[in-house]
């Protein structure tokens, strides 16, 4: 049994066949990945008056502009709170190693024993 030829026998063109339709850029092109939609920014942070030497619990999230993890709330259950001064308490970022903006905290009561 013989495949019919996919081409015409006389060399001419094939005018038979549809044209694809046109790259819409719809965003469902596997070469594309997704891009996530970046989450808006956190509101409600208030200043935080720190204690020196305490532990608290904390909310946070980092604000750097192209940085995955951007606008998004995490926490945390133990920050402790060094001297007390702000520039001192800190929580980095793992994806981008720039500082996060920390949004609330609660004192733990009781405060862990000291080690």
């Amino acid at each position: 049994m013989t495949s019919p030829d996919p081409t015409p026998s006389d060399g001419g063109i094939i005018e038979d066949l549809p044209t694809p339709p046109p790259d819409l850029g719809d965003g469902n092109d596997p070469a594309e990945p997704p891009t996530p939609e970046t989450p808006p920014p956190p509101t409600g942070a208030e200043t935080i008056h720190w204690e020196p030497a305490t532990w608290y619990s904390a909310t946070f999230a980092c604000l750097t502009p192209g940085c995955s993890e951007e606008n998004i709330v995490k926490s945390t259950g133990m920050l402790y709170s060094n001297n007390g001064q702000a520039k001192y308490v800190r929580i980095v970022d793992s994806v981008c190693g720039k500082d996060c903006k920390i949004l609330t905290a609660t004192k733990l009561i009781p405060q862990p024993p000291e080690e």
